[in-house]
């Protein structure tokens, strides 16, 4: 027998034979994976996140940043900012959802401070989790790690979040779509994955963005049917998966959901049905942006050429996604799962026309949302699934790593140049400082002799760029009339609104100076104490009549209060302000009859009052404002804000994440040990 031939390559060029295996095996292991993700994020907002020339622009600043900004540093002095005084004359600050004040992946930034940089940071952050969430998802539907992996990329860093960078909830929000799915998929399989998907839910809401949420529900429901059809799992186990969602993401968001719900029931935003008049829809056009993504300009912003709206309507996901979409149909089950996604996404994107649209929105809670285009991102998701099963196919056929190599090398590029590096959706071209903060501080500066009066309060019909952010006046703690804000208080609005005929309004809310057409502070003085006894009181039957009352009233001679009795001689009572805090007015007074004592505070439930430490009781009074029935003599009156649903929302969500919690550590604690259990049977087992 002849020997067997030594392999005579040295051991060098043996190992560098086996490396391209080997380092593919090391690149596809999951925490390669996860690094390459995280890399990937750093290197595609490195230049926002870094650059003293970037900064983040619209919403993202008006919307996000100023409001946190203000929650940090109140929390900072110790304080719970449930009403403030700083915008609209008073609004329940932490009431409104869109502030985000209790999603936990908010809470650092909170801590450390807000900057422009911060927020630029939370988008960084969820971009990384957009990818994350979608690998995990095409992982278990694809069974590829190469398609699962351009899923993720395709996805966190396509157009839709170029296009949502400026709208930081709605960004967070759609970065939870896939995790949704994903906890979905697997509680529809194991109880234990139920806690998962509860706490996914929960923290969905705690975004605060409710349009976002509502859609990312419904595709979770559309998913969950798909998966019952095709995988054909337990139909007790999806319906236990999907009840654990909605009712664990209520009870877990309790916290923000009760004073939202408040909010919006007094807002501008009540009642609203949106049924006919859905504003931004879906285009054919746009769809062209998917594969060519300078069609309408809107890369450049100041040449977009497009439907209203520039951050609605660019989608682009790189060059490849569409074809490899279109060979993702000829693939099996996972075809169906993303069709589930494209197809109801899409056709609800386009609108009433299209009919689903205008079906829906008879269902609870979608016809109070409009803009049907921002159902996108399901669809979103579903092409970035499909394009996914389509590398998984040309990977199987070809059997080229080099070819997937380049495929992704080729995908990056091309998404970074046109999703970010040539991109302003993403982020301005100038400094903070330049774009906001030069204007905000000039308007301060200007504004600064008017605020050592005290009890001062500036008008202007509404917010203007040239003040700076157009909720900077948190930042800066100016008490003004005006904000920006989708839940401004509906009475106070129509208030401001008749203000606009009957300048007198403009007295009864105690306002100091106004700024005029040509940018100056003019200074008002027949403005109104904040807190006084009106000459006489006639009483109203209703809103509505309250409200037609506007036009003509005159709130130094008379005061118009609903649901209390008349009071035609409401003179002779002296008021002194001791205090203000604004959530809280301390005030002495003296009065020789039972009185009405008029507040400039717009009308809100959770104003409570006090005569020497006796309740007493509010009442809307001449439509939008507080007022306070006291009773005659000398005596001392607080009237301060305490969130009606606060307290309750807050143990509920509390108990929830308790329970929650404990529920995930007690299912992967089972886990661990029985799969430990199942090692040592083994071994024993073996060992025989």
């Amino acid at each position: 027998m002849k020997p067997k031939k030594r392999d005579r390559r040295s051991a060098p060029e043996a190992a560098s034979r086996a490396l391209p295996f080997d380092t593919w095996s090391v690149l596809a292991e999951p925490r390669s994976i996860v690094l390459g993700f995280v890399v990937a994020t750093l290197c595609f907002y490195f230049v926002p996140l870094f650059s003293e020339k970037a900064s983040i622009v619209w919403d993202a600043v008006d919307v996000q940043y100023s409001p946190q900004q203000y929650l940090s540093e109140m929390l900072h002095e110790g304080k719970l900012p449930t009403w403030t005084p700083y915008i609209f004359s008073g609004l329940p600050f932490l009431a409104d959802p869109q502030v985000g004040a209790w999603y936990p992946l908010n809470w650092p930034i909170l801590l450390l401070g807000v900057t422009p940089k911060a927020i630029e940071a939370e988008l960084a952050v969820h971009a990384l989790l957009a990818a994350l969430g979608a690998w995990l998802l095409a992982r278990d539907l694809l069974a590829s790690r190469a398609g699962a992996v351009f899923a993720g990329v395709v996805f966190a860093f396509s157009g839709l979040f170029a296009e949502t960078s400026s709208h930081v909830g709605p960004f967070q929000a759609t970065s939870l779509l896939p995790w949704l799915l994903w906890a979905g998929r697997r509680a529809a399989r194991s109880v234990r994955w139920l806690p998962v998907l509860a706490i996914v839910s929960g923290c969905l809401i705690l975004i605060g963005h409710f349009q976002t949420a509502l859609y990312s529900f419904f595709a979770l429901a559309i998913w969950l049917a798909a998966d019952l059809v095709l995988a054909r799992v337990s139909l007790k186990r999806t319906g236990l998966a999907a009840a654990v969602a909605i009712a664990g993401g209520a009870v877990l968001s309790a916290v923000m959901v009760l004073p939202g719900l408040e909010l919006t029931a007094n807002s501008v935003r009540a009642g609203a049905n949106f049924h006919e008049n859905a504003a931004a829809a879906l285009v054919p056009g746009a769809l062209i942006t998917l594969f060519n993504p300078n069609h309408y300009g809107a890369p450049g912003v100041e040449h977009y050429s497009g439907p209203p709206d520039i951050t609605q309507f660019y989608f682009y996901m790189g060059i490849f996604c569409v074809p490899l979409a279109l060979a993702g149909l000829a693939t099996g089950l996972e075809r169906w799962y993303a069709l589930a996604l494209i197809v109801p996404g899409i056709w609800y994107a386009f609108g009433p026309p299209a009919g689903l649209y205008s079906a829906i929105t008879l269902l609870p809670g979608f016809r109070n949302v409009r803009a049907p285009i921002q159902m996108w991102f399901v669809a979103a998701m579903g092409l970035a699934l499909l394009a996914g099963a389509g590398v998984s196919a040309l990977r199987r056929r070809t059997k080229s790593t080099r070819l997937v190599v380049v495929l992704f090398a080729l995908t990056a590029i091309d998404l970074y140049y046109w999703n970010m590096a040539n991109n302003g959706l993403t982020y301005a071209r100038q400094s903070y400082q330049v774009l906001y903060g030069d204007l905000q501080d000039r308007f301060q500066k200007a504004a600064a002799p008017l605020l050592q009066q005290p009890m001062y309060r500036i008008h202007h019909p509404s917010s203007h760029p040239a003040f700076g952010p157009l909720n900077g006046t948190l930042d800066t703690r100016m008490e003004v009339t005006f904000g920006y804000n989708p839940l401004e208080l509906l009475r106070y609005s129509r208030y401001i609104a008749a203000a606009g005929k009957n300048p007198l309004l403009l007295n009864g809310l105690g306002v100091t100076a106004v700024i005029d057409s040509d940018g100056r502070f003019v200074h008002n003085p027949s403005a109104l104490p904040r807190i006084y006894a009106p000459p006489s009181i006639a009483s109203i039957a209703n809103a509505g009549e309250a409200a037609a009352r506007l036009e003509n009233l005159n709130p130094a001679n008379e005061g118009v209060v609903e649901g209390g009795a008349p009071i035609p001689d409401n003179r002779g009572v002296d008021v002194r302000i001791t205090a203000y805090e604004g959530d809280t007015y301390r005030a002495h007074y003296i009065s020789p009859h039972r009185a009405l004592l008029r507040i400039a505070v717009p009308f809100f439930p959770g104003w409570r009052a006090e005569v020497d430490g006796q309740a007493a009781e509010t009442l809307p009074v001449d439509y939008a404002l507080t007022g306070v029935m006291v009773p005659a003599g000398t005596h001392d009156l607080v009237v301060h804000y305490r969130s009606t649903w606060l307290a309750t929302g807050l143990a509920i969500s509390v108990a929830g994440w308790f329970l929650a919690l404990g529920w995930l550590g007690w299912a992967f604690k089972a886990r661990t040990q029985a799969s430990s259990s199942l090692e040592n049977s083994r071994s024993q087992h073996a060992s025989k």
